[in-house]
């Protein structure tokens, strides 16, 4: 029979934290109305999140409002079909304007996608570029970011429509 075990210690008791352990340059900023600044690189995870909703809600409006233009073409299309009673004229005539229709549909969603995901990256770098250099995150980024970004794709659409 084997000798019995001897007992256990108990575990030994964390260190407490004390909730006065912050810098004195988190205080200030924390005073100063904002949130403290963290070490290392702040929002890189929103800028990439932010960058992936921005192309697929881009990739989803350009696809519908190309898909919405379209309803026009179609009527055209039925029009053409009635001109003519040979089935195989009506069957190229309707599969002509389904492919054109997709590549039409398929190039608003990647155009989309492209320039929402361009306007919400550029956004997301200004704002995190922001809160690097000032060393707070407060409302004064987002609308420094804002600004910043929407003078830059302003000038942009200006230069290419004029």
């Amino acid at each position: 029979m084997p000798p019995p075990a001897a007992p256990t210690p108990p575990p030994a008791e964390p260190l407490p934290n004390s909730p006065d352990s912050t810098s004195p340059a988190e205080e200030a900023e924390a005073d100063a109305g904002g949130t403290p600044s963290r070490a290392g690189p702040v929002g890189t995870v929103s800028w990439g999140t932010g960058t992936l909703v921005g192309v697929f809600t881009g990739l989803l409006y350009g696809g519908a409002k190309e898909a919405n233009a379209n309803v026009s073409k179609d009527a055209e299309v039925m029009l053409k079909m009635g001109s003519t009673t040979d089935k195989r004229e009506q069957y190229r005539l309707m599969r002509d304007a389904m492919e054109k229709r997709f590549i039409r549909v398929a190039k608003g969603s990647l155009v989309g996608g492209a320039r929402l995901g361009m306007f919400t990256a550029t956004f997301f770098g200004i704002q995190n570029l922001l809160i690097e250099n000032r060393g707070v995150h407060d409302v004064f980024n987002i609308a420094g970011a804002g600004s910043a970004t929407a003078a830059a794709f302003g000038l942009i659409c200006m230069y290419f429509t004029i």
